[in-house]
C-alpha cells in the first residue's frame, strides 16, 4: 500500500491540507479539507457553474471529468452548468469553480473559498492523467472539496492509532517539519460550527492510511466511490 500524500504549504485558506494523490510533490500550493462548515457551502438551490480554463482540453478528457464530478449531482440540491472559462470566451472569469489540467498535482480550494480567489486564477487543479485507475476517485474527492467538505482523516472523531515516531521520521524524510505533520496530518479539525456524519472510513475524502504507520493492525485503502455516508452529508449539507 502507498504511504499517505506528502503535506503542502498554502495560499489562502486558513488550515494546511495534504494532496490527495500520493505521489503529489511537495512544492504545490492550495487549501482543502472532510467534515464540512456551513461558511463554506454554496447556496442551497443554486446554480454551480464550473469552467474549464485550458486553451486546448480534450473533449474525451473533459467529459470524464465531468462525468466524475456528476457522481455527486444526485445528492446535492445544486444544479451544476459546465462552462468554457477560458480568457478569450465570454464569461472568463465568472465560473465559481474553475479547473486547469495543466499541472501535476491534484487540489481545491474548498467551496466558497473560490470566491476569494482571483477570477482568473484556477479554484480547481486536476492533473491527474484520464488513464490513471484513480481518475475518476480523484476527481470526485477533489469535487468533494469543491462543494464545502473537508478530510474525512481529520474528522473530529477520527482515532487513528498513529505510530508517532514513524509519522514523523516518514514526514522528515520528505522535508517536512514536525510542526507541519502536527497541522497537516495529526490534528483533528474543531467541532465547533462543524456539519458532521459519523467518522467514515470508507469516505471518499479520506486519505490513504498506511499500516506501517499506524500502531497494530489498522490502515485504510484507497476509496474508489462515493460512501452512503458521503451521500447522505450532501443531502444533509444541500437538502431538497
Amino acid at each position: 500500500m502507498n504511504a499517505p500524500p506528502v503535506p503542502h504549504p498554502l495560499q489562502i485558506t486558513a488550515r494546511n491540507a495534504l494532496p490527495y494523490s500520493p505521489d503529489a510533490s511537495a512544492d504545490s500550493r492550495r487549501k482543502k479539507r472532510s467534515v464540512g462548515y456551513q461558511t463554506a457551502f454554496w447556496p442551497n438551490a443554486s446554480t454551480l457553474s464550473i469552467g474549464f480554463v485550458d486553451d486546448d482540453l480534450a473533449p474525451e478528457h473533459k467529459q470524464k471529468i465531468i462525468d466524475a464530478i456528476n457522481q455527486w449531482q444526485p445528492f446535492v440540491n445544486l444544479t451544476f452548468e459546465f462552462i468554457d472559462g477560458r480568457e478569450d470566451q465570454p464569461g472568463y472569469g465568472k465560473g465559481d469553480v474553475r479547473i486547469t489540467t495543466e499541472s501535476s498535482q491534484n487540489y481545491s480550494l474548498i467551496g466558497t473559498a473560490a470566491r476569494a480567489n482571483d477570477p482568473w486564477t484556477p479554484t480547481m487543479v486536476l492533473g491527474i492523467e484520464p488513464s490513471d485507475p484513480k481518475f475518476a476517485s480523484t476527481v470526485m474527492h477533489e469535487f468533494g472539496h469543491a462543494l464545502g467538505m473537508e478530510h474525512e482523516h481529520q474528522h473530529p472523531e477520527a482515532d487513528i492509532p498513529w505510530d508517532l515516531p514513524k509519522v514523523y521520521a516518514f514526514y522528515a524524510s520528505k522535508g517536512h517539519s514536525a510542526e507541519m505533520v502536527d497541522e497537516s496530518v495529526l490534528a483533528k479539525l474543531p467541532a465547533e460550527g462543524a456539519l458532521t456524519l459519523p467518522y467514515d472510513r470508507l469516505s471518499i475524502m479520506h486519505y490513504p492510511v498506511d499500516n506501517v504507520l499506524t500502531l497494530g493492525d489498522w490502515e485504510v485503502g484507497i476509496n474508489s466511490t462515493l460512501s452512503e455516508k458521503d451521500k447522505a452529508f450532501m443531502r444533509k449539507a444541500y437538502p431538497k
